[in-house]
């Protein structure tokens, strides 16, 4: 698969290692060699405006996820353990220039661990940090990571004696799933008390699923899929069959999803029945 990233415009070795504000380019590039860039160049998950790296010019993300373990604290994941943890995912681990050495008075396995995704990541730019810890959560390793890594502007540096680790595996992470799990704890941790009170999911056997459904047609669910702000792009069926996806994705009925779609659809300026059923409908094979 190919891996998509930003990669500075000169190789470390040849430029001055001071200076860090130079040109970031979007790549693409095998994963299966990505070990070439994290060797040799300074690297980022972020696509920047014109190549200059910070925040307010990340115009969008590639499709790798990178988080750096420094084991500089209290909670330790080992080199060893963390190839295992890994071994049923596709991913690259790559040891960084401290690895083994003393830092901050510590020496400890210190290395990257790079995770693809099957698509470019498509969170917001202003959401990436809560994003980027959640999936960490995901993985099991949020308390080991190095949590100044999060912001969109975050750049890695590269290591020529890099160890090189990469799983056997071929399953690739979904992105829209990740996704989805971070919309699902947006939504648990935004609702009011009014919709999210003490026990509420507790009642629906501790499912979340049973208490989306609970809510399904409330403004709730349309704020948490930020309806008002996309219905009026244009862009209604795109959007509708977005909807449908996630309604699918959390393993509701056919005829549950159908329903809520047609009602969703009534709230504004609606397609006709026809339109709905021969694109959304037919798209989601319902």
């Amino acid at each position: 698969m190919m891996a998509t990233l930003s990669q500075a415009q000169f190789p470390t070795a040849q430029s001055n290692r001071q200076h860090i504000e130079t040109v970031f380019s979007e790549i693409f590039i095998l994963f299966v060699i990505l070990n070439k860039i994290t060797a040799s160049y300074r690297y980022s998950s972020s696509i920047f405006k014109d190549g200059k790296r910070r925040v307010a010019n990340c115009t969008g993300f590639g499709n790798i996820l990178i988080y750096d373990i420094d084991n500089d604290t209290k909670n330790i994941l080992s080199l060893e353990k963390a190839i295992k943890n890994f071994e049923d995912i596709s991913s690259l681990i790559v040891t960084t220039k401290s690895h083994q050495k003393v830092k901050n008075e510590i020496v400890a396995d210190r290395f990257r661990v790079l995770i693809p995704l099957d698509e470019a990541i498509s969170i917001d730019v202003n959401e990436y940090s809560d994003y980027y810890l959640h999936i960490a959560s995901i993985l099991g390793i949020e308390k080991y990571i190095d949590h100044s890594c999060k912001d969109a502007a975050r750049m890695y540096q590269p290591n020529q004696n890099q160890e090189v680790y990469y799983s056997n595996s071929e399953v690739v992470l979904s992105e829209k799933q990740l996704r989805i799990s971070f919309e699902e704890k947006k939504f648990l941790d935004n609702s009011s008390r009014e919709i999210l009170v003490p026990g509420a999911i507790s009642e629906y056997g501790g499912s979340k699923t049973e208490y989306l459904r609970s809510i399904l047609q409330t403004q709730s669910l349309l704020d948490l899929l930020k309806y008002d702000e996309k219905f009026v792009t244009g862009n209604r069926n795109n959007f509708l069959y977005s909807v449908g996806r996630y309604l699918i994705d959390n393993q509701l009925s056919e005829n549950e999803v159908r329903n809520t779609l047609v009602w969703m659809n009534s709230l504004k300026l609606s397609l006709n029945q026809v339109e709905l059923n021969s694109t959304v409908m037919r798209s989601l094979k319902i």
